[in-house]
């Protein structure tokens, strides 16, 4: 089966032809526009701008993904999107163009939630994964951890109470003006650091129930930021501002996993699956690793091309999903639930 997988939900246009086997999903080829120049003077994704420059790259990426695969349009078995959720003004620039195509050309139709496609973003390393997993899918919009009982669907265990993961890397690369996208900035200022800066406080819930928080964390970040003179322009080769990153993206990491071995208890879970744009974080990863050895689970954690949004994930998803009946009436959903 060939799919094409199309993705715009925030900043990234991409396209991907991907040939469905017995054994999995194979690339065959994918393109992908990126907007970090754009909205970089921003700090961070300008909604209006982001759904303008879909417009104007849609064509080139999707012929691009065509063109390296060497297949045309027509050869697709069915056409994958992204419906929701995401930027709606986004979502509707390669929501709209897949079902034009799909109509004209009389091929099938899949809508995909984003999240499944970062869930199946893990079929590409582990297409074999044993069942039930723990899927940990983490990046600037969502900070989640599912059970997943296969590769088509996600029971909610836990999620965080205000904001993403990824954004915490942002907002200190933010702060420190170190340019944008934060989290390979911080990335590399970590590995480069000598020590770690002191460790920050976990956050801790009057209810006493597990969860995440990093909005207390982004605020503990900016104490430390203004409470040391010129750290705001120190710049990457600061060892002060190198100490900072590595601390950060081990907190991060470490309360990320903090949950995953009372769940494998619970669920008896078999494998660990960690995806979505913080699955790129070289420390989370390296957690990650270490953990599913502890606990023998098998891992799964796609290579970092896989795991910011892409259009390889999204065809992925749509080769296992039902093409939908009445693809004409469905609509791009900013808030659409999984499951819908």
């Amino acid at each position: 089966m060939l799919v094409l997988g199309l993705e715009s939900s925030c900043d990234d246009c991409s396209a991907a032809v991907v040939r469905e086997t017995p054994g999995g999903p194979v690339l065959l080829a994918m393109t992908r526009k990126s907007q970090d120049e754009l909205h970089g003077p921003y700090g961070g994704v300008v909604p209006e701008l982001a759904a303008r420059e879909h417009l104007l790259q849609l064509r080139g990426v999707i012929a691009g993904a065509l063109d390296k695969a060497g297949l045309p349009l027509s050869a697709m078995d069915r056409i994958a999107v992204t419906q929701g959720p995401g930027l709606v003004g986004s979502l509707l620039t390669t929501f709209s163009a897949s079902k034009a195509m799909a109509w004209r050309e009389g091929i099938p139709w899949v809508g995909v939630h984003h999240l499944l496609g970062h869930l199946n973003a893990a079929r590409f390393a582990v297409p074999d994964l044993p069942f039930p997993a723990l899927a940990l899918l983490v990046s600037g919009g969502h900070t989640h951890l599912y059970l997943a009982r296969d590769w088509s669907h996600l029971e909610l265990l836990q999620k965080t109470r205000d904001d993403a993961a990824g954004e915490a890397f942002d907002k200190t690369a933010r702060m420190l003006n170190l340019g944008y996208p934060g989290g390979p900035i911080v990335d590399t200022c970590a590995r480069s650091a000598e020590r770690a800066a002191a460790p920050f406080t976990p956050p801790k819930f009057r209810d006493g129930k597990a969860g995440w928080s990093f909005s207390g964390l982004k605020t503990a970040v900016r104490n430390r930021i203004h409470g040391e003179a010129g750290l705001d322009a120190a710049g990457v080769d600061d060892p002060r501002v190198r100490a900072l990153c590595r601390t950060l993206q081990e907190t991060v990491a470490s309360w990320l996993l903090k949950p995953v071995p009372a769940l494998r208890d619970e669920t008896g879970a078999r494998a660990l699956i960690v995806s979505g744009g913080v699955a790129c974080n070289s420390e989370l990863r390296a957690q990650a690793a270490a953990l599913a050895g502890k606990l023998g689970l098998v891992l799964a954690i796609p290579e970092p091309r896989f795991c910011t949004d892409n259009g390889a994930m999204i065809a992925a998803a749509g080769a296992i999903l039902a093409p939908a009946a009445d693809p004409w009436s469905r609509n791009a959903d900013p808030n659409l639930p999984l499951g819908a």
